[in-house]
This record gives structure tokens, C-alpha cells and sequence, in this order.
């Protein structure tokens, strides 16, 4: 598969089937992955994979939390708002994801409850979390997202699903409680990954792409 192949076929995928990622076709995906270029060949990003019942009880911690409404306190501030264009791309991203597991606006019990889905990694076999160190700034942080494009894009060639997850860092604090993450990095996000219920409503819509001459500038 092309890169341009991947890029098209790839999707966050928020239903997944429960089996596993072989261990050797993971350890090709991260061996491939870690070729990612980066500023000075820093190579920032630490990952912590997660599977099996330590994925699970994470997960319960994760549940609790935000059943609770306990503040999130990521190590790095999420946006502080959506203005223009990006509030209303993000909106119509969300007015899809409702729609097509038929949550209608205004149901808060069943809002709430797709809400979860992200802490319970949506039924996702694996997930790998990234961090980066907190001296690198943010230049750490866009090596690290340079990564997690690579880490997707190859997976997809693999026939692999993945979503990439702010919202399994906003506590940071949990996560520290069941993996040993260096006190030395910030948590960036998470990925879940596995394969997909390629037929679940959930995985079959598709998010739109600007126009590139609406992101673009030339000179000449």
C-alpha cells in the first residue's frame, strides 16, 4: 500500500473487535515506525503499550473518573476554544459521530455515554501511549506528533485500525498510577488500535478535507 492509499483508507476507528495484534506484526509496526524523522534526530517519543488486564483495569480508573466529573488536568493544556472555521469543522465532525449510532441532539444519557466509549478505548485489544520530554517543548511534542502519523499510516498498510486519543490524557495522574511513565515527560495523547467492526455504523462515516487552496498560499 502507497502512502496516498493510506491516507485515504485510514479513519479513527471507534469500534474494534476483540482480537489482538500478533506480537510480531506489532514489533514490525514499531521497528518501521521509529524511522520517523525528527528535529536533530532527537527521537523523543516514549511509548507505553498497554494490553491485556492492565488495558482493562486503566480503563476502569479512566471510567470512573470521568463518571465522576473529576477535572481534567492534562499535562499538556488542551485548546482553549474552537473559533471560525475550526469550530465549525469540529462541530459537523461531531454532529457525524452522533448521527450515525442515532444520538439525537439533546440526549445527555446517551451523549454521556459515547463520551466513556473513549476511556474504554472503545473495545480496542491495544493502546500505546505517547510522551514527550517535558525540556523538548514543543518541539518534542511535534516530533512526537510526527510519530503518531507514522504509526497510524503503517498500521493502515497492515490492515490495522487506530484512533488517536487526547481524551485518555486529560489525567495524566491515573494513567501514572497503573503504567510507569518517566516523571520527566508530559503525557501527549493515546492511540487505540486492533482491528475494526468494519461494518458498525460507528466506522463507516468519513470526515471532509479543506480544499487546498483554502490552506494554501503560493508564491512566485
Amino acid at each position: 500500500m502507497q502512502v496516498t492509499q493510506a491516507l485515504e483508507k485510514r479513519f479513527s476507528c471507534r469500534k474494534f473487535k476483540s482480537n489482538p495484534v500478533d506480537d510480531s506484526i506489532l514489533k514490525n509496526l514499531l521497528t518501521d515506525a521509529q524511522k520517523t524523522a525528527s528535529w536533530c534526530n532527537t527521537q523523543p517519543w516514549a511509548l507505553d503499550i498497554v494490553s491485556g488486564a492492565t488495558l482493562d483495569s486503566l480503563s476502569r480508573s479512566l471510567v470512573e473518573c470521568a463518571k465522576r466529573g473529576d477535572t481534567p488536568n492534562p499535562d499538556i493544556d488542551f485548546p482553549k476554544q474552537y473559533v471560525g472555521v475550526f469550530r465549525d469543522r469540529r462541530k459537523v465532525c461531531g454532529l457525524q459521530l452522533y448521527e450515525s449510532v442515532g444520538i439525537q441532539k439533546g440526549d445527555v444519557e446517551k451523549t454521556q455515554e459515547q463520551l466513556l466509549d473513549n476511556f474504554r478505548f472503545f473495545g480496542a485489544p491495544h493502546a500505546v501511549f505517547i510522551s514527550t520530554p517535558i525540556d523538548l517543548g514543543l518541539y518534542g511534542a511535534l516530533d512526537c506528533g510526527l510519530f503518531i502519523s507514522s504509526f497510524m499510516l503503517l498500521a493502515q498498510e497492515l490492515g490495522i485500525n487506530t484512533i488517536a486519543q487526547a481524551a485518555v490524557a486529560s489525567y495524566p495522574d491515573i494513567v501514572r498510577q497503573h503504567l510507569r511513565l518517566d516523571p520527566g515527560r508530559n503525557l501527549l495523547c493515546g492511540i487505540s488500535f486492533g482491528y475494526g467492526e468494519d461494518s458498525h455504523p460507528v466506522n463507516l462515516y468519513r470526515t471532509e478535507r479543506e480544499k487546498i487552496e483554502n490552506v494554501a498560499n503560493f508564491y512566485s
